[in-house]
């Protein structure tokens, strides 16, 4: 990872009050091995939730951030311009949340830099928590207790980043945020605002999409056999494809090329239908894997499965019964009965 700028600010607010108070950094952090290990840390977030929201920026007419945003880009995020660009930003934030009760402040950490050789843009809301450390008292050979203040980056308030490349195309969703629970919903939304998320898709979404897709989509050409796949093997190299993508994000172009070799039949499926996948997206791990594994529990009984045995027969439905039909799981359930 390589760090161009880190700034951090303050947004002073209670649940209870009304009036939002801001600390401005006059100048941007070191980038010093702990700065770097934050923002690699802080970035994880994203890495470790797979289900967020992607989408586009509001238009400059309908919110600031975007706004601003537009004129760091424009002026080459330098890091007057980055300064200047967070700076600007709160304020907006400040000036959104008056007279908000329920919005609790912390510290907004702005970072730019480049992982994996795409270069974001990263907010985070970070918050203070206390926590207990052991005392060690050498004089009189025993321990005690001390509170400690630290910076809590595993539960972060709000996490927001923008990918670069994707804003200078114009044609991608460039903005991701983490979902929030939805007891925090309200609040959160005064952020979305904030940032100008517009025609957000969630991943989850999204991998539904995909999936349906992948569902209507003929099998792809078996290469040793030179005959249409079977469905059931088609899906599992789907799945297998996806898992090994890399930072959860599927391209279809390069879908279409592991599949179909020069034809776009992704690309063109997308199209005509009108699904709102594009080149590349992060999909959800969750989603994809109750799609392929199913895990049924009913009266202290659990039973989990894949599509594939489905497929071929080896768990079906016979009126009200379940009937699994598999040589190896039989012996063992004999084996346990009998023991």
């Amino acid at each position: 990872m390589e760090l161009h700028h880190l700034i951090v600010h303050e947004l002073i607010k209670a649940p209870e009050e009304n009036e939002a108070r801001l600390f401005l950094s006059l100048a941007c952090m070191p980038p010093e091995e702990r700065a770097h290990q934050l923002v690699h840390k802080l970035n994880q977030t994203f890495e470790q939730k797979s289900d967020t929201l992607l989408g586009y920026f509001s238009s400059p007419e309908d919110a600031l951030f975007p706004g601003y945003f537009q004129i760091l880009h424009d002026g080459g995020y330098t890091k007057e311009g980055f300064q200047q660009f967070s700076r600007e930003t709160m304020q907006a934030l400040q000036l959104s949340l008056q007279g908000v009760t329920g919005a609790k402040g912390g510290y907004l950490v702005y970072a730019d830099y480049t992982i994996e050789e795409d270069r974001q843009l990263g907010i985070f809301l970070v918050r203070d928590t206390e926590g207990i450390l052991f005392d060690k008292d050498d004089a009189h050979r025993s321990f005690g207790l001390k509170t400690i203040t630290y910076l809590n980056t595993d539960k972060l308030a709000m996490a927001g980043r923008i990918n670069i490349a994707k804003f200078q195309s114009g044609q991608a969703r460039c903005l991701e945020l983490i979902k929030h629970a939805s007891s925090q919903r309200t609040i959160s939304e005064y952020f979305t605002n904030w940032i100008g998320l517009d025609r957000p898709e969630s991943s989850r979404d999204l991998t539904q999409s995909f999936l349906q897709m992948v569902e209507q989509l003929p099998p792809p050409v078996d290469e040793e056999t030179g005959a249409p796949m079977e469905a059931a093997v088609f899906q599992d190299q789907v799945r297998e494809y996806a898992m090994s993508a890399p930072q959860h994000t599927i391209s279809i172009k390069e879908f279409d090329q592991a599949f179909y070799k020069d034809e776009p039949k992704a690309q063109s499926y997308i199209q005509e239908q009108e699904l709102p996948l594009e080149d590349d997206f992060r999909f959800d791990q969750g989603t994809l894997k109750r799609h392929f594994q199913h895990r049924i529990s009913a009266n202290g009984m659990s039973l989990q499965f894949s599509r594939r045995d489905l497929a071929e027969g080896r768990v079906r439905l016979e009126g009200d019964q379940i009937v699994i039909n598999d040589p190896e799981m039989t012996e063992k359930l004999r084996l346990t009965i009998n023991d």
